[in-house]
C-alpha cells in the first residue's frame, strides 16, 4: 500500500476569482480563470480519490482477517503422562497454525461425561499452569511449582 498525500495545498489568490468570457465560434462561451494567485494550490483527483479507497478497503480486509481470526478456536489436550518428572513441567504442543505473535485467549474444555469430583481435578490441574507461550508452530505450556493431577483440554480462541 502506497502511502497517501498529507501535504494538499488550496488556491491563495489577492482579491476576488476573476473570470473572463470569451464567446466561442460555435455559439457557446468559455470561462477562462483570471484570477490573480499567489499560490495555486493542489486538484484533488480521481487518482487521489481511488488511491484513498484503496487503502480503506485494504484496512478493511486486514480488520475483517484479524475478526475471522479472533473468532477462530482450537482445541489440545494436555495429558498427565505427557508432563516431565520435574520442575518446571512443561508440554510443548504441535500446532501448525499457530504463530509465535498469537496472542489467544485460553479456556478449559470440560468432557461432557463429567463428575464433580474430575470437574475439581481439571480446575485443580489448570490452576497450575503459570505459562503458554506461542511459538511457529507450536504451543509452550509450564507448570512452575506443581505437576498437574489429571489430563485436561485446553482451548484458544483467536488463532
Amino acid at each position: 500500500m502506497e502511502y497517501l498525500k498529507t501535504n494538499y495545498k488550496n488556491d491563495k489568490f489577492t482579491g476576488p476569482r476573476k473570470y473572463e468570457k470569451t464567446d466561442n465560434s460555435d455559439g457557446t462561451i468559455s470561462l477562462n480563470d483570471v484570477t490573480n494567485y499567489e499560490e495555486v494550490g493542489d486538484i484533488y483527483s480521481a487518482a487521489d480519490i481511488n488511491t484513498a479507497n484503496a487503502a480503506v478497503n485494504g484496512f478493511y480486509n486486514e480488520y475483517n482477517a484479524q475478526v475471522n481470526k479472533m473468532t477462530g478456536v482450537i482445541t489440545f489436550p494436555l495429558p498427565v503422562a505427557n508432563w516431565n518428572s520435574t520442575a518446571p513441567y512443561i508440554q510443548t504442543v504441535v500446532m501448525p497454525t499457530m504463530k509465535a505473535t498469537d496472542i489467544p485467549v485460553p479456556g478449559i474444555v470440560y468432557p461432557s461425561s463429567m463428575t464433580e469430583s474430575l470437574k475439581a481435578q481439571i480446575d485443580k490441574s489448570v490452576n497450575m499452569i503459570t505459562e503458554m507461550e506461542t511459538l511457529n508452530g507450536s504451543i509452550k505450556v509450564t507448570c512452575q511449582f506443581r505437576k498437574p493431577v489429571t489430563d485436561m483440554t485446553i482451548s484458544l480462541k483467536g488463532v
